[in-house]
């Protein structure tokens, strides 16, 4: 089983991230697509996360029974910082019998050589890109011993970061950023607001 591992905070989830894993499910090169919400990660401020449960809640209003995706929350159970390379590491050992694929935007290729043991990925992992259309694919020299594919995808310019400004401004981010779903949860919920 080939079980590609899309990461992130999704804070909040948006159609931007929505467009990433629907390419990667549709690249052929993943049987089933694992969610991976990541709790605190290492490189990022933390004061703007959402609670754990709530960002949670909102991935499985976009993708609670969708055919090949799964939600995961691997590092709860593991001690910070959560590193790619120890989540990896842990999810190997509990299904030794999936074969992962780490699934990335292009941009974040570029950035994989500044990881943490990032040399030890290729022992757990292969990559799957998703690139724009006509993109050069310029891999970094560092990452010659990995399995790289790649998938065409048509990126979407959004970012949690500007929806949550918005939010925290007392605006509403455009109906296209965001799944109605997440949109009402957001707002019953109060997230992202400076009260």
């Amino acid at each position: 089983m080939r079980t590609g591992l899309f990461f992130g905070t999704f804070n909040p989830i948006h159609r931007g991230h929505e467009a990433l894993a629907a390419s990667f499910l549709s690249s052929c090169r993943i049987d089933e697509l694992w969610i991976v919400l990541t709790p605190f990660p290492p490189h990022k401020e933390t004061s703007e996360l959402a609670a754990l449960e709530d960002r949670r809640a909102m991935l499985n209003l976009v993708f609670g029974g969708q055919t090949g995706v799964h939600i995961a929350v691997p590092e709860k159970d593991l001690p910070p910082p959560h590193y790619t390379v120890n989540t990896l590491n842990h999810v190997a050992r509990k299904s030794p019998d999936r074969q992962f694929v780490l699934c990335i935007g292009g941009d974040t290729l570029q950035t994989i050589p500044g990881w943490y043991r990032f040399g030890d990925i290729v022992d757990l992992a292969e990559l799957l890109v998703a690139e724009r259309p006509g993109a050069s694919r310029i891999v970094p020299v560092e990452l010659e011993l990995f399995t790289i594919h790649f998938c065409e995808h048509k990126a979407v310019d959004i970012s949690s970061s500007n929806i949550r400004r918005v939010i925290a401004g007392g605006g509403n981010p455009p109906e296209s950023h965001l799944h109605p779903a997440v949109e009402n949860f957001i707002r019953e919920n109060r997230l992202y607001r400076p009260d």
